[in-house]
């Protein structure tokens, strides 16, 4: 009878103490089994006010944990060990409360944006066993998954499940903006780790250095004698730059005036009103740059254009796809690559950095009309059945208005905005000038 009351009395305290201090209860539990609690986030450019000066802005930011140290671990199947790339850093852009424009919301985990080459581990077959991972401010490491990556853009999109960070807002100053919109010698910011994580969330204060124009990032070419003694070698045109932070990209550059350093690769360039308008992507060597230093930002339009429909893909388990040259299965090359690829020794091998292919210049010497905008056709495998030799010179998505492709950039920039069900409709010049168009339902 003794035990029977006890048994009865602890029963009775436990519903006591569950009905009353649940809400206590439940940190401890999920302490107990590493369960996540997926708290509501705030969108923290919601929270600037015109009082705030930029040092403001990078301590919100900062504070908020909304900006962050990314590093990717790999294994390098080359050297048989363990490796791991230059620190570099991040910006979280949606997590939970985020609502996309068809009406998903974000309801648990972070969206981060950073630089494909931070990440380039991942599409690369020297290494394998690669993990990504994220360090906030207050240098608590969380794993992440590589969701989404544009190597032509320089962009790539994490998520971490482990955390809800605060979050910014993008906005487009550059790509397909009004013009009133357009970055015009603006003072901007960035925050980013560069070195080292004892430099976790450095501000760096700078302005746009050029107006209405970018600049192109290229890698420097070895060249081998046929003696066998190595050379370097620099194109006699004063508008090429060669920098030394990036290998095997092309993209658009916007050219700004603030200090650079390899890890800050990623991290957000905000305008004076904290939007994130960039992302810090390089910084050149001033030797090689005639003794003045460049740095440079690419514009966040691709991730604005894809991230509605990555994060309608992980909250529904949905595949909505992203096109791009790999998805259409088309190689080829703009007029300015072109130009710059047969202006070199046609006797001479090299890696050519826009087809990630070994090709011999003279490949190119007659493929090209160099007085025509447009993007030339080397390969096609996919579903835009248009002929190698043809330049694509428009395209026309559903009933808009047709975007003119000039140069590469074009195509890329239109294809991140092609959804599945779209009909485009492409223009090109054919190898004996005749003009064509064709209709693709994607």
């Amino acid at each position: 009878m003794k035990k029977s009351f006890v048994a009865v009395a602890a029963v009775l305290i436990v519903v006591l103490m569950v009905s009353l201090g649940v809400s206590y209860l439940v940190p401890v539990f999920d302490d107990l089994f590493d369960k996540k609690t997926y708290s509501q986030t705030k969108c923290l450019t919601d929270g600037v006010t015109a009082d705030m000066n930029i040092y403001d802005l990078a301590k919100h930011y900062r504070d908020g944990n909304a900006t962050v140290a990314v590093v990717v671990d790999g294994y390098n199947n080359t050297l048989r060990a363990d490796d791991s790339t230059t620190l570099g850093s991040g910006v979280c852009i949606a997590s939970n409360g985020y609502k996309t424009e068809s009406g998903y919301t974000a309801s648990k985990g972070s969206y981060i944006v950073t630089n494909y080459h931070v990440i380039d581990y991942f599409d690369s077959s020297e290494h394998s066993d690669c993990t990504v991972g994220i360090y906030v401010e207050s240098e608590e490491y969380y794993n992440c998954n590589l969701l989404w990556f544009n190597k032509d853009n320089d962009v790539a999109l994490l998520y971490c499940d482990d955390i809800n960070l605060n979050y910014v807002t993008m906005k487009d100053r550059w790509v397909a903006c009004d013009k009133g919109d357009r970055l015009d010698y603006e003072e901007v910011f960035t925050i980013g780790t560069p070195l080292q994580l004892d430099y976790l969330n450095r501000l760096t204060i700078g302005n746009i250095a050029s107006n209405n124009s970018m600049i192109m990032a290229t890698e420097e070419y070895i060249y081998t004698t046929n003696s066998g003694a190595g050379y370097k070698h620099y194109p006699s045109s004063s508008t090429i730059l060669k920098y030394s932070v990036l290998s095997n990209l092309y993209e658009d550059v916007i050219d700004v005036s603030l200090g650079i350093s390899p890890g800050n690769s990623g991290g957000g360039c905000f305008d004076a009103n904290g939007y994130l308008i960039g992302l810090t992507t390089l910084g050149t060597d001033a030797e090689q740059t005639g003794g003045n230093q460049m740095n440079g930002v690419v514009p966040i339009y691709p991730i604005i254009k894809v991230l509605d429909r990555l994060i309608e893909n992980k909250e529904t388990s949905s595949n909505h796809k992203i096109y791009d040259f790999e998805v259409l299965g088309i190689k080829g090359l703009d007029a300015y690559e072109a130009s710059y690829a047969t202006s070199k020794k046609t006797s001479t091998k090299n890696s050519n950095y826009f087809l990630d292919e070994v090709l011999y210049s003279s490949v190119y010497t007659n493929a090209f009309n160099f007085n025509e905008d447009g993007y030339y056709i080397l390969s096609n495998t996919g579903i835009v059945n248009i002929k190698a030799n043809s330049v694509i010179t428009g395209c026309k998505l559903n009933d808009e208005e047709v975007t003119d492709i000039l140069d590469r950039n074009d195509l890329v920039y239109f294809l991140l905005r092609v959804k599945e069900g779209d009909s485009v409709k492409f223009f090109y010049t054919t190898s004996t000038g005749s003009e064509n168009s064709l209709i693709v339902e994607f």
